[in-house]
């Protein structure tokens, strides 16, 4: 069944979601707030139960309303959560959307920012955190690969959280996960993963040593290295040199 249209070509249902796109863009609608009844709904927009429901669906999907059929106060704006991202770098990463060298040339950018970051916002109760996670990494390497990289990730999550920028973190986290997906699909065999583990904790140390100093730079320059070290085989000689060139504006050093 296709859905209708309206003069300009538009699918009615899309005048439900451009409403609450732009009211919570403006902050005219806020996390918590109540939407109009779908009768309502039919009767501010002039259109069909069918296309309200259907527009209901869409901001569902997105994250944006939790709505039920038989609530009389209508559907409930949701915060605004990073999900509709992070399922779109995924769908793009497994269907061939998105190359490993692609995220692994922005992570290099993100990591670098945000290690520079925390080293100039950390708290002492961050860095804290942040051992208690490094001895999390080292008692999960008994525990596989997959546990292990769930610490991984965490521990470049408290870095983000450290370092204060929201938008730095958001997008260091998706493109983390993404990576982590990828890699565990394709390129990790039984070989590699012993060696790589310890090739992180090895690397964390480091991070959180400069980051306690206070050495924003060095924590930045360690970031594009060690991302440089550990997937340079995986990606093109040209993305290769790319990543080459990061490491090296930041004043570290590459191995032929």
């Amino acid at each position: 069944m296709t859905a209708r249209r309206d003069t300009s070509g538009q699918r009615l249902f899309q005048r439900i979601v451009d409403y609450v796109q732009d009211g919570v863009a403006s902050g005219a609608l806020r996390p918590g707030d109540r939407l109009p009844s779908e009768r309502e709904l039919v009767e501010r927009f002039g259109i069909g139960r069918a296309s309200v429901r259907e527009g209901l669906r869409v901001l569902e999907n997105m994250d944006l309303i939790r709505s039920s059929p038989r609530d009389p106060r209508g559907p409930l704006v949701l915060p605004v959560s990073v999900e509709p991202m992070r399922r779109s770098v995924a769908l793009l990463t497994s269907g061939g959307g998105m190359e490993l060298a692609e995220l692994v040339q922005f992570r290099m950018i993100a990591d670098a920012s945000a290690n520079l970051l925390a080293a100039s916002r950390r708290t002492d109760d961050q860095l804290v955190a942040l051992e208690r996670n490094m001895a999390r990494m080292r008692a999960c390497m008994n525990r596989g690969y997959a546990e292990f990289s769930r610490a991984d990730l965490e521990f470049h999550e408290l870095i983000a959280e450290a370092g204060g920028n929201r938008v730095v973190q958001v997008y260091g986290d998706v493109i983390r996960e993404a990576i982590l997906d990828l890699i565990t699909r394709t390129v990790l065999d039984a070989d590699d993963q012993t060696a790589l583990m310890l090739q992180s904790l090895r690397h964390h140390r480091d991070v959180f040593t400069a980051i306690s100093d206070r050495d924003g730079l060095a924590a930045s320059r360690l970031a594009r290295q060690s991302l440089y070290a550990y997937y340079a085989e995986y990606v093109s000689p040209a993305d290769r040199a790319i990543m080459a060139d990061l490491v090296r504006e930041c004043g570290g050093t590459v191995s032929d």
